[in-house]
């Protein structure tokens, strides 16, 4: 016999069920997973073998992986601006991480687009366009709820004393002196399963932005995501030298359940969307910022654990080691489970994909993504790209890098090229020969596309500096 709590759950999702039933027409709910600084190399499906990642390898599984898909930056700010709008890094606002750069009122978000076909919109996690005080700030930019970190300092700590719902602190008073209380990542997580489970049971299509911080800094987690790993490898403890950040006693095994840790959270997504019965209805998709933080930690990020699959550079360059990322998408009944695509994509496409899946495509902007939905959904007729095109704004409105990728070529520019480089990514995937002496005329393509399209930075005004102390005490 069953019990009367479990009786009134099924009814509930029964009724979930009956609505989205009713309405044949209706869009699917979006649910769209982040990770912050996990290479393509640190999950299982994409060849990792030291650490498990069950649930973001069932969303291979069961749904389709992309080989050749790219952030829309190498580092975490820019990134996430082409994400929002659609625009790459010659177009949109923010082209560098730092606290002065933000979106503004007249850019277009992916929510935005999808607030006016009728969803409801909530961001968890890291946002990184616009702290509460400028226009970038995320309730402003077209989420109806946001529960996270603005501020890309704020977000580099596990255990601040307080995160933001919307405009307000939410205090974490566990955490004032400690280096152990409430992690942020499970709060946030928390939040994020309320607001999925309060908008499918109001029957209300929902875009749910969930941008992690996990793996980035600092480098902690909770001990149940890492004991597994505890004593498996070499062992040192790794200080942090910055002041207010948490070093760790078993760098490689709490690394390990960093990742765990943003595993664990997927599947407790997918569960969720699967006891709501809403499961059949929303199409997830999982990726990351950039490629794998180097610096310091590089001999565990990217070497240990190869997390850019052998690839030249991490996050921070503009060779394929900083920009190609996982891309993976479930929609039960609607991708057919263990399909691999080599489509050549990257984050300005997501904008009018998901537009074109909620059925908003003439409520878009002006992007320079393509809709990748013919793919998703094995149909003919997908537009490709011609090319690529990034770039990273240094002081005083200078471009400090660009990349390409035309066809199989990749040209790079700046930080460690001094001048242009340029690889021809079939015959030499790891970048490791530089033949632009030899292909004048690829080069005269390549200057081509820089000059159409870069256009100017925004000016914008200097921020004050945020210290360790302004989140962690």
């Amino acid at each position: 016999m069953f019990s009367r709590p479990l009786l009134v759950c099924l009814a509930l999702v029964g009724l979930i069920r009956f609505a989205i039933a009713a309405a044949p027409n209706r869009p699917p709910n979006i649910v769209f997973i982040l990770a912050d600084d996990l290479g393509v190399g640190h999950l299982g499906c994409y060849g990792q073998d030291k650490i498990k990642t069950p649930h973001v390898d069932r969303l291979a599984a069961e749904g389709i992986k992309f080989t050749q898909f790219y952030a829309g930056a190498n580092v975490c700010a820019p990134a996430r601006s082409t994400l929002m709008t659609g625009l790459h890094t010659g177009h949109t606002a923010v082209r560098n991480n730092g606290l002065d750069r933000h979106l503004y009122d007249e850019d277009v978000t992916v929510a935005e687009v999808l607030k006016k076909a009728g969803y409801a919109t909530g961001g968890f996690g890291k946002w990184g366009l616009g702290r509460d005080t400028t226009p970038g700030v995320a309730t402003k930019q077209g989420f109806d709820v946001w529960f996270g970190q603005y501020s890309q300092t704020h977000a580099h700590f596990y255990y601040p004393y307080f995160l933001m719902s919307n405009l307000e602190q939410v205090p974490l008073p566990e955490n004032e002196g400690k280096k152990r209380g409430r992690y942020a990542a499970d709060v946030t997580q928390g939040q994020a399963l309320k607001f999925i489970e309060t908008q499918a049971r109001a029957g209300r299509p929902f875009f749910a932005y969930l941008p992690t911080t996990l793996p980035h800094v600092e480098l902690t987690a909770p001990e149940d995501s890492w004991e597994e790993y505890k004593g498996k490898w070499r062992k040192f403890a790794r200080p942090d030298p910055r002041p207010g950040y948490i070093g760790s006693e078993d760098a490689l095994a709490e690394f390990a359940g960093m990742v765990a840790r943003m595993d664990r959270h997927v599947g407790e997504v997918m569960a969720k969307l699967k006891a709501l019965g809403v499961d059949e209805h929303t199409i997830v998709f999982f990726s990351s910022d950039n490629g794998p933080q180097p610096g310091a930690w590089r001999d565990i990020f990217v070497e240990f654990f190869d997390g850019a699959m052998g690839r030249r550079g991490a996050k921070g360059d503009f060779y394929e080691g900083g920009t190609h990322v996982p891309l993976l998408v479930r929609w039960p009944g609607r991708i057919k489970p263990g399909t691999v695509t080599d489509l050549v994509s990257y984050f300005p496409d997501v904008m009018p994909t998901l537009a074109e899946l909620a059925g908003a495509t003439a409520q878009l902007p002006k992007t320079d993504g393509i809709s990748v939905v013919p793919t998703l959904l094995g149909r003919s007729g997908q537009k490709k790209h011609e090319f690529l095109y990034w770039e990273s704004a240094g002081a005083n409105q200078t471009v400090a890098q660009q990349a390409i990728r035309w066809g199989n070529w990749k040209a790079v520019r700046g930080r460690t090229a001094k001048d242009w480089e340029l690889y021809d990514l079939k015959s030499d995937p790891k970048e490791s020969k530089d033949v632009s002496a030899a292909n004048p005329d690829v080069m005269k393509k390549i200057h081509a596309i820089i000059v159409a399209e870069h256009t100017p930075e925004r000016k914008y005004d200097a921020a004050p500096k945020e210290s360790a102390a302004t989140f962690v005490r």
